[in-house]
């Protein structure tokens, strides 16, 4: 008989060939087991010991895979959300909107007055309040009134002699700062109701049912136009080369190309976005309907600190940001003083949440304090707008309303004034003076150091839009003939 054929012992269990024959005390001379031995014959139990031992490799390796493969993916995905290892968006082909060039006295060039969205106009050295002064002895009165037909409910922007208006009906139109006269009208056909942001010769403005153009400021031709996915109620934002736009619908807030409308980057945010974001140091503080805030690289898109103010909040504004923090309100009158210089680090919103868990059950004495916290401050209101910067102080708008001014380092409270007539639209600074619309068509000018009632002016109809000082002028939107621009001066003689 061949050799290659003598029967041998085999251990069923682990694969093992006892060449000896049968142990003496009946166990595997490798594994142990003395219930798997039994008699094979040489080529078969060769065959049956490696596909044995092939088995048990194949069963290790794919238990560690079961263990690796998470532990892999955890560091996939770490060094996916916190290295940059995605690779870059492209840069934008222009610097259009250089951040690193001041805004001009008496220029309002885009919402909120500018990037960092301060709600307060660029006052020249030796021109208090930009011609806008609450020390006035008289209110202004109006030097022209243009009659757009269609109600306008955001600020204009202002830049150089042109103020650039958005009506309801589509309609942008450049005005003539001294006069009022029209420059040139774009008709869009489009729904409108957003502050243009201007720079660099381009005026670029959001449709509402999601069309961007940006237009010549010369001419008002179109220069370049992009249709978004959803619908947008956000007013545009433009900074060194690239264009802020918000697919509101979709919570989704878009940096494209200034010059071309080629999209850069896109960043979800969970809620509708309703405002533009602000933008300084290199970085894109971004706000959702339900008051969560998004700290993006602008160049990248990527997150970079996130701050929940709690769930069941809203916003009616954008964030305001200063070169040490940014400010924002909410529901319930609170407003916010937030260090956004953080940096956000792995499972962060993981572990606040486990530890507000075990503070709410009493487990520890005390809740969990989110980075980048500074202070938040109940105001006496409960509809906050968005907050305006004079100095050192914020002056915050409500709804129903009071005005509250507070101290934007501390949060503390300098002083309230309750106007006894709701609030339309939030209010804006000039120098040392805060100007708050009513209903009933009045505009208030109030000391921005104590809340002092200063004068109050009646444009003409009811307020439709924040009121802006801009090249010496106060321009308000009213809803006379449909909707009108009125432009107001100290001393002028009324029109």
């Amino acid at each position: 008989m061949n050799a290659a054929n003598n029967t041998v012992i085999l251990c069923r269990f682990c694969g093992y060939i006892n060449a000896d024959g049968a142990p003496a005390d009946g166990r595997c001379a490798r594994c142990g087991a003395f219930s798997g031995l039994e008699a094979v014959a040489g080529d078969d139990a060769r065959r049956r010991s490696r596909r044995t031992r092939l088995g048990f490799l194949r069963n290790r390796m794919v238990r560690a895979g079961i263990v690796l493969a998470p532990l892999l993916a955890l560091v996939f995905w770490l060094l996916w959300e916190y290295t940059g290892l995605p690779p870059d968006p492209p840069a934008p082909s222009t610097n259009i909107g250089d951040a690193a060039i001041a805004t001009a006295p008496g220029d309002w060039p885009q919402a909120g007055g500018g990037i960092a969205n301060r709600n307060a106009a660029v006052v020249a050295d030796g021109i208090p309040g930009n011609g806008i002064s609450s020390r006035a002895a008289a209110p202004p009165a109006a030097v022209w009134r243009y009659a757009a037909g269609s109600p306008v409910i955001a600020p204009p922007a202002v830049v150089g002699e042109r103020v650039y208006l958005t009506a309801e009906d589509g309609s942008v139109t450049a005005l003539d700062q001294g006069s009022g006269a029209v420059v040139w009208r774009h008709e869009s056909g489009l729904f409108a109701g957003v502050t243009p942001a201007v720079a660099d010769g381009l005026v670029f403005v959001v449709f509402r049912p999601g069309v961007v153009s940006a237009l010549d400021a010369g001419t008002g031709q179109t220069v370049w136009s992009k249709r978004l996915e959803t619908a947008s109620l956000a007013s545009p934002a433009v900074a060194d080369g690239r264009l802020f736009v918000a697919e509101t619908d979709r919570s989704r807030l878009l940096a494209l190309d200034a010059a071309t409308g080629a999209t850069l980057w896109d960043y979800r945010l969970g809620d509708w976005v309703i405002a533009p974001p602000a933008i300084v140091d290199g970085k894109v503080i971004a706000t959702a309907n339900e008051v969560n805030v998004h700290i993006l690289d602008a160049a990248t898109g990527r997150l970079r600190m996130y701050y929940d103010a709690g769930r069941g909040r809203w916003a009616r504004g954008t964030a305001l940001a200063t070169d040490d923090l940014m400010h924002f309100s909410s529901s319930g009158g609170r407003v916010w003083g937030i260090d956004y210089q953080g940096h956000r680090y792995p499972l962060e919103r993981a572990i606040i949440y486990i530890r507000t868990v075990l503070w709410v059950w009493g487990f520890t004495q005390q809740g969990p304090a989110q980075q980048g916290h500074i202070w938040s401050t109940q105001t006496d209101g409960e509809q906050p707008y968005a907050p305006a910067l004079a100095g050192d102080a914020l002056v915050v708008a409500d709804a129903a309303g009071v005005v509250t001014g507070l101290d934007a380092g501390s949060g503390a409270i300098l002083w309230e004034t309750d106007l006894a007539a709701d609030i339309p639209a939030g209010a804006t600074v000039s120098g040392d003076t805060a100007l708050v619309a009513t209903e009933g068509g009045a505009l208030w000018a109030l000391s921005a150091a104590d809340g002092a009632r200063q004068w109050t002016a009646a444009p003409g109809g009811e307020l439709t839009a924040a009121p802006i000082a801009a090249g010496g002028l106060l321009l308000a939107a009213t809803d006379a003939d449909g909707g009108t621009l009125v432009a107001m001066a100290m001393g002028a003689p009324e029109q």
